[in-house]
């Protein structure tokens, strides 16, 4: 076994998860890794009657409900030891994630035996840096014209302690968006969190990128991989998808002087920057992150967005 594929759960989203073990039922690659469910309701029969519609090999584990989070990632490291598997990939629950993406990854996995490189993730719809990827990848030009003039009218605002407004000279102060000069002013953000972008806060901006998506969806479906992206120079990573070793995951989770809340985002990238390590990403390898959970009513957008995509 390769990879664990570790599963953080929400029982306000069962609505993905039947799709999303649809999609990766199609992997031609499953006897390389296994579907971990960790859950903190009581809702391990929800997973077990969907799963028995596939042949994922998988297990559930109900873990304590306080502080969950890291209580889940800790034990799919622990998980991933104990069972001698050498790569981890982390998957939250309002993912959407092809077969042949995964497939991908997994035929690539060695490229994390490189200390240049931390993490393989997908190009993730909307994440950080991936929907500069994924729009150039999967939008028309027409299309990216238009999402990039939206990001442009986002007003960054401070919050959670970080001074965003310095942000603003790339959008509504400035006539065209430039993400390298974007991310190069990321870089130099005086916080630890720098999991921003417009995408992240322009609700029309996102909105507009999951109707591209919903308008050319077979793209999502069909889209095979073409190759590994190996120059990524984003300061940040905000992804709820990717691969990492197992023993480097562990170092991390475990290393108390690199945390600054109960989630593993902001150490994952202080170890990055640590140790000089960049992240690795799929070209065409397309995943599909749908809201952001700054907005209200997510749930809603979600359970509707889904509907049209699989329909």
């Amino acid at each position: 076994m390769k990879l664990i594929l570790f599963y953080l759960t929400d029982d306000r989203r069962h609505y993905t998860f039947s799709h999303f073990t649809k999609l990766l039922n199609k992997s031609i690659k499953k006897n390389d890794w296994t579907l971990l469910i960790l859950t903190h309701s009581n809702d391990e029969q929800f997973y077990t009657e969907e799963l028995k519609k596939t042949t994922i090999n998988s297990k559930i584990v109900n873990v304590h409900p306080h502080d969950n989070y890291m209580q889940k990632v800790k034990f799919a490291v622990g998980f991933a030891e104990e069972n001698n598997t050498p790569y981890l990939l982390k998957c939250d629950n309002d993912i959407f994630l092809t077969p042949q993406s995964l497939d991908y990854m997994i035929d690539n996995l060695s490229i994390l035996d490189n200390k240049e490189y931390l993490t393989l993730g997908p190009t993730l719809s909307s994440g950080i840096p991936g929907i500069e990827y994924f729009m150039n990848q999967y939008l028309s030009e027409t299309e990216q014209n238009i999402l990039r003039n939206k990001f442009l009218k986002t007003n960054f605002f401070n919050r959670d302690g970080a001074e965003y407004t310095i942000l603003n000279k790339h959008t509504i102060d400035s006539i065209s968006w430039n993400s390298m000069d974007f991310f190069n002013s990321i870089k130099n953000l005086q916080h630890y969190y720098k999991g921003i972008h417009p995408i992240r806060m322009n609700y029309d901006a996102i909105d507009y990128l999951n109707t591209c998506i919903l308008n050319n969806k077979e793209k999502f479906f069909n889209t095979l991989p073409s190759a590994l992206i190996l120059n990524d120079t984003s300061p940040y990573l905000c992804d709820s998808i990717f691969c990492i070793r197992t023993d480097v995951y562990k170092k991390i989770i475990y290393d108390n002087s690199l945390f600054v809340d109960s989630y593993d985002e902001v150490p994952l990238n202080k170890y990055a920057w640590k140790e000089s390590m960049k992240h690795a990403f799929v070209e065409n390898g397309f995943a599909i992150h749908i809201l952001y959970n700054w907005y209200n009513n997510i749930h809603q957008y979600e359970h509707e967005f889904t509907e049209k995509l699989f329909s």
